[in-house]
């Protein structure tokens, strides 16, 4: 497991969350992928069967609708260099382009700046020779969460977009280098617009995101988000960055986990917390077009009100109290000292903070908006998850109100889309509840 500091002062505001890990096995032992770029008939791949054809690269659906394809194999290299992660997306029918992690800091560890320079360059000229186009110099790419550098080739076949970002040294500020990310996205080469094609862009109206058409009622009772796109974090502790990405994609806006890391200034072994991504992400709001809310955040005052309500019941059942933990508080280390049922019996004792979850979860899940869950694992059982304590964030998208359960997801790729929990059980394990709503 790997997890970020969960210490805090009694005197803090600030409430850091352990990260919890979710390690997938690799799906497949891994080749070059440099055969399948130089493919004449790549864009004409269809989506029905890719990652079956594909599996020797370890490609992998990411949920049952098959609109995305992922592989995170160990082995995987292009011109030659180690590939992290290559993402496939296909439109209604054939594959409409791949975006390969060349770099990023989670998977590959940190990079010096001579090394990040040599792989740059190295890339440009890699793809130059693969193109036989000349390069095209963007700068900085302003739509992008973060302003990467950018890139891009045209061939009569594809477009090719390098981009890049890294935060650049600043001894005055006592700021290192840090390599971010490196990513080569790869589309088919676009169709020049008719006339009347670009008078009807110029004139089509403004469309806003209508969160009720994403709301499914189900006849068993369940009432969910069923196009909430999946995320495989990989062997990254990317749990906050992920679930982000997520309902970021689900918006429609352009973003990935990399950025997100850079973003909250990610550790790729300790993962983020909570308030660094939200704080990174409300000071991009306007750019990216959302509101950042937070429902419930457990603060300092909080986890000692818990402590002091399960001593009180501890007491009372003659078993071992929470002794006092001093000026810094060990979040993690708290919840390890309390016996699961105990826990449960505190936090749901007060039935008005159960229901007061559930109409939490009913009032943006009627309105199509995801919640990001904050939870401490290893409380109560689970299935297809890991039982040992820690912290993680996952997306609440849904809820049931005959079999009185929550649906959430957690961003571990296939077998991960819809899982369901008592919400008594939910609402022992919470720590923390926050919604990205589209302006």
């Amino acid at each position: 497991m790997q997890s970020c500091p969960n210490r805090v002062k009694r005197t803090g505001v600030k409430f850091l969350l352990p990260l919890f890990l979710f390690t997938l096995a690799s799906h497949a032992s891994a080749q070059a992928l440099d055969g399948l770029l130089s493919s004449p008939g790549l864009w004409q791949s269809p989506r029905q069967g890719f990652a079956e054809q594909h599996r020797d690269l370890g490609f992998y659906w990411l949920s049952d609708t098959k609109d995305r394809a992922e592989t995170h194999a160990k082995g995987l290299t292009l011109f030659g260099r180690p590939v992290y992660e290559v993402d496939a997306a296909f439109d209604a029918a054939k594959l409409s382009g791949l975006t390969i992690s060349i770099y990023n800091r989670g998977d590959a560890g940190n990079m010096g700046p001579d090394q990040w320079k040599q792989l740059i360059t190295d890339t440009v000229a890699s793809v130059s020779a693969l193109t036989r186009a000349q390069p095209a110099i963007q700068g900085q790419e302003a739509s992008d969460a973060v302003k990467a550098y950018a890139i891009n080739w045209q061939t009569p076949a594809a477009e090719y977009l390098l981009e890049y970002s890294r935060t650049k040294e600043n001894k005055a500020l006592n700021i290192p280098f840090r390599a971010e990310f490196a990513r080569l996205q790869i589309t088919p080469a676009s169709r020049p617009k008719s006339f009347m094609e670009q008078a009807l862009a110029q004139d089509a109206p403004d469309t806003t995101f209508n969160g009720l058409a994403h709301v499914k009622h189900d006849t068993n009772g369940d009432v969910r988000i069923e196009t909430v796109p999946m995320v495989d974090q990989g062997e990254k502790g990317y749990c906050v960055v992920a679930t982000a990405e997520r309902v970021m994609r689900y918006y429609g806006v352009r973003v990935d986990e990399n950025e997100l890391a850079e973003l909250a200034n990610t550790s790729a072994s300790a993962g983020t917390s909570n308030e660094a991504m939200f704080d990174s992400l409300k000071k991009l709001s306007q750019r990216l077009r959302v509101h950042i809310r937070t429902i419930q955040n457990m603060d300092v005052q909080q986890i000692l009100d818990l402590m002091r309500d399960y001593n009180m019941r501890a007491r009372t059942k003659r078993l071992p109290e929470i002794p006092d933990q001093g000026e810094m508080l060990d979040v993690q280390h708290i919840y390890s000292l309390m016996k699961p049922d105990l826990l449960k019996d505190v936090r749901t004792h007060n039935k008005a903070g159960v229901d007061r979850f559930q109409q939490q979860v009913r009032d943006n899940i009627n309105q199509g908006i995801p919640v990001l869950w904050s939870v401490m694992l290893g409380i109560v059982p689970e299935l297809n998850a890991p039982q040992t304590l820690g912290g993680h964030m996952r997306l609440i998208i849904g809820y049931n109100d005959q079999t009185n359960e929550i649906l959430y997801t957690d961003s571990w790729g296939p077998g991960h889309e819809l899982k369901r929990m008592p919400a008594d059980n939910a609402w022992t394990i919470t720590t923390g509840m926050n919604t990205i709503e589209p302006l």
